[in-house]
């Protein structure tokens, strides 16, 4: 059982020193996914990827948003434009 719970706190220590199951991992890989279908939120990610994972709101915004919804994801869309003060 110890040797269980060695292997299991190692594997854990590894994963998040990896940089997986962080909060800015998350962050960027629904950006990432977000960013095939609207390519302009992506690039304002990578111009402002500082202020996306460290704003609470903000980030709270990306980590909540459902990528299966079109619906969510124009209207997060829409809030990205409104915050970043782009008219499209």
């Amino acid at each position: 059982m110890i040797i269980f719970d060695i292997v299991v706190d190692l594997f854990l220590a590894v994963y998040t020193s990896l940089g997986f199951g962080t909060k800015e991992y998350k962050i960027n890989t629904k950006i990432e996914k977000l960013g095939k279908e609207y390519p302009e939120v992506l690039e304002l990610y990578h111009q402002h990827q500082k202020k996306f994972e460290t704003d609470d709101s903000l980030s709270t915004l990306v980590l909540k948003l459902n990528l299966k919804n079109p619906c969510e994801k124009r209207t997060f869309v829409s809030t990205i434009h409104e915050q970043f003060n782009l008219n499209k």
